[in-house]
């Protein structure tokens, strides 16, 4: 009897750590490449014990059969990777932003590595996410990120009968298409002021040819 008792508490916390690990894992911030993965296993455990001992008896009996099981772990683990992944792509219009910004001003080729995106990016697009991860945990928007994880229990409850893929889809659609158009917007300015430049540099060729245009302009539109 208490070996029973004892297997449905450890398949709880491990079924509520499969939701919050797979999270942990892709959700900006706090699962950055830059962050050790001891550290996020650390904070998946600390966090998934505290969620544990609010939500244990939701958890429902451990299936009998292996192949259940395995589905149902299966299930968690995807929804953790969807939230994860879905504030993942709020989080890309900062990376449109700067992506814009540096093909408007001539740096997009000054590449460096972006730790948000865990590869190379304008240095513009980098200068900006990190400035974006440093808002988050100065403006405590970390705490909105764990809440959003913990709160996912009240929409998806565990042992939930099955995902609607396609409401998934389209949800994912509507953020990335929200995503570049804020990044679009935010960009504005620089894309307004890049064809401004450019139309003038254009006229002033065409009435001094001997104008050594790049030069001139290069360093004029950085500045």
């Amino acid at each position: 009897m208490l070996a029973d008792l004892i297997s449905q508490e450890v398949f709880a916390y491990l079924l509520i750590m499969t939701r919050l690990g797979a999270s942990l894992m892709f959700i900006p911030a706090l699962g950055d490449k830059t962050i050790p993965a001891r550290i996020r296993l650390t904070l998946a455990i600390a966090l998934s014990l505290v969620v544990y001992m609010t939500i244990h008896d939701q958890v429902p009996n451990m299936p009998v059969q292996t192949i259940k099981l395995f589905f149902l772990l299966l299930k968690e683990a995807l929804i953790g990777i969807i939230i994860g992944v879905f504030a993942r792509l709020l989080m890309s219009a900062v990376h449109t932003t700067g992506t814009i910004i540096a093909t408007s001003t001539g740096l997009a080729a000054a590449q460096s590595f972006d730790p948000t995106q865990g590869s190379q990016s304008a240095m513009v697009s980098t200068l900006l996410t990190l400035m974006a991860v440093t808002l988050i945990f100065v403006m405590d928007i970390h705490h909105q990120l764990i809440w959003a994880m913990v709160n996912s229990y009240n929409v998806f409850p565990i042992g939930f009968e099955t995902l609607d893929f396609g409401g998934i889809a389209g949800m994912a659609a509507n953020i990335v298409s929200h995503s570049f158009t804020l990044g679009v917007q935010l960009a504005t300015p620089f894309i307004l002021y890049s064809l401004i430049f450019y139309i003038s540099m254009g006229v002033l060729v065409r009435m001094m040819p001997q104008l050594p245009v790049f030069f001139v302009a290069m360093p004029l539109n950085v500045a």
